[in-house]
């Protein structure tokens, strides 16, 4: 420690003394958070991985509560890292079909992200994407849409837009809005045909749609 620094450090503590105040500076420092230097382990994250593969859900959210407890100790609770542990537990408990659980922590996800990352990130429009197929779930439809619109105003990855596009198209079509479904359907085939082949089982899959939602329309 520097010899200005220690100065300081003493004059503080002799001016908390004279305020009364040094008890209270020192509860202070007991339960100050202290970060260890360095970078964690991924082990766990990998162990999560791994069953999430499987399809073994419960085992993925262990290990991913257990990650999220030890990024805790090097990075601060508003940070990038943490918010991706976020998003990875409330995947695990959609994938558990627990789809409140799965929005409390995505919601935990997006706090953070709209204080850390750029405008239009997409880690963030993931979260949003994460949020609406919750919702979706939870048959909250016109929440669901509102969060499709988030993701897709900020995402800049095509294939993301592509399953956006498709899940609102989807969405429209259960809530019986027809017209809207063929929209976003049209905009899915219209991506579809720049991304893949035109012989692309996927295109003849939304090419099918648009058909049964235009005898729908008539």
């Amino acid at each position: 420690m520097s010899k200005k620094i220690l100065t300081a450090t003493l004059f503080l503590i002799l001016f908390l003394t004279l305020t009364g105040c040094l008890d209270t500076f020192e509860e202070e420092k007991k339960v100050e958070k202290v970060l260890l230097i360095g970078s964690p382990s991924e082990e766990n994250y990998l162990h999560a991985q791994e069953y999430l593969l499987e399809g073994n859900y419960s085992e993925a959210l262990k290990y991913d509560l257990k990650q999220l407890e030890e990024d805790l100790k090097y990075f601060k609770e508003q940070s990038a890292e943490i918010a991706v542990d976020y998003n990875n537990i409330g995947l695990d408990y959609d994938n558990l079909k627990e789809y409140s659980n799965a929005l409390k922590y995505y919601k935990k996800a997006t706090k953070i992200d709209e204080i850390v990352l750029p405008e239009k990130s997409i880690e963030k429009a993931t979260t949003y994407y994460n949020i609406a197929s919750s919702y979706a779930s939870l048959e909250e439809y016109n929440i669901s849409i509102e969060y499709f619109m988030k993701s897709l105003k900020i995402d800049t990855d095509k294939e993301n837009i592509l399953a956006s596009y498709q899940e609102v198209g989807r969405v429209y079509e259960i809530i019986k809005n027809y017209k809207r479904s063929y929209e976003y359907y049209k905009k899915t085939l219209e991506l579809q045909e720049k991304l893949y082949n035109k012989e692309d089982e996927k295109i003849f899959r939304t090419k099918s749609k648009l058909r049964e939602l235009g005898k729908q329309l008539k």
